[in-house]
């Protein structure tokens, strides 16, 4: 099975209202104002959009909207990742009816898998469903769990699994993904941080947390290097790093969430335990706004 993709893809906030309830009317809006900002891949309920908060009714809603919304404008991969092969399988099959297109998975978290252990999970969920398949590989996230490039390789057999995202910050691991796998099978970047160097070594794709505050930079940093202007795209990589850092600045995504209120287009509160920034949080966090120039002083 062949996946074009390429680009840019936003692992999407999810817009709560103030007493917690998902709020229908924020992402359609945010919907539409990253796909009219060029974005080429939108990706829901992942980590950045709290998929682990939300429930199953929840999760199927978002699906749904962003779905309903995008219209076919670009494509859709949902996120399906759970603890449980049971529950994996349960919430791709779900996606899969809801008209998604692709779903990402993260590796089970709070368990720690043996290499043959995942690779026996993402092969029962690929013989589940027919959609396109992502291992989603965050060891930070995950307390260290890891899909090895030889776990990786043989999944990479199986026809629907078509590609990965990978959060690890590790370019050698990286680069052991795009060389010993098939060159259809998409290896996507998922440290914002370090886009522009995954580019040059092969990376087909970005998936950027941070697209959601500044789709215009991130964009930047993928069209300069496929024209081929490096200099702009690390120049626009540089901007991007520093808003990737200020995300140590309150516990994720709540520092994406504050930045889109300051921005004009407010996603509510993150879910708890996650708390809202401090006082002095928000001023920093001002400030990286506003030195990459998407913030006006």
């Amino acid at each position: 099975m062949k996946l074009d993709c390429r680009g840019i893809i936003v692992p999407m906030l999810t817009p709560f209202r103030e007493n917690g309830d998902l709020d229908e009317v924020g992402l359609r809006k945010l919907t539409n104002f990253l796909i009219e900002k060029g974005m080429h891949i939108l990706f829901p309920a992942g980590s950045t959009g709290e998929g682990w908060a939300l429930t199953r009714e929840e999760r199927k809603r978002v699906f749904e909207i962003v779905i309903a919304e995008s219209a076919g404008r670009v494509p859709v991969y949902a996120g399906t990742g759970a603890i449980s092969t049971r529950e994996s399988i349960y919430l791709t099959q779900m996606a899969e009816n809801c008209g998604a297109d692709a779903a990402v998975l993260i590796t089970p978290f709070y368990i720690a898998p043996t290499g043959e252990e995942l690779y026996e999970h993402y092969a029962a969920i690929a013989k589940a469903t027919s959609l396109p398949l992502f291992p989603y590989n965050n060891p930070n996230r995950t307390g260290g769990v890891n899909l090895s490039a030889e776990v990786i390789v043989r999944l990479s057999s199986i026809d629907n699994v078509v590609g990965i995202k990978d959060s690890s910050g590790n370019l050698a691991l990286t680069r052991q993904y795009i060389e010993q796998t098939p060159p259809d099978f998409a290896v996507c970047q998922g440290q914002d941080a370090i886009f522009f160097p995954s580019f040059v070594i092969g990376c087909c794709a970005a998936v950027a947390a941070t697209a959601n505050v500044a789709p215009d930079l991130v964009s930047e940093i993928y069209a300069a290097f496929i024209a081929g202007d490096y200099e702009r795209s690390q120049r626009a990589q540089s901007h991007i790093a520093a808003l990737r850092r200020a995300l140590s600045l309150g516990t994720f995504p709540a520092v994406l969430k504050e930045a889109m209120v300051m921005l004009g287009m407010p996603m509510g509160p993150a879910r708890a335990p996650v708390t809202s920034l401090s006082r002095d949080a928000v001023q920093k966090l001002r400030k990286v706004l506003q030195s990459m120039g998407v913030l006006s002083g």
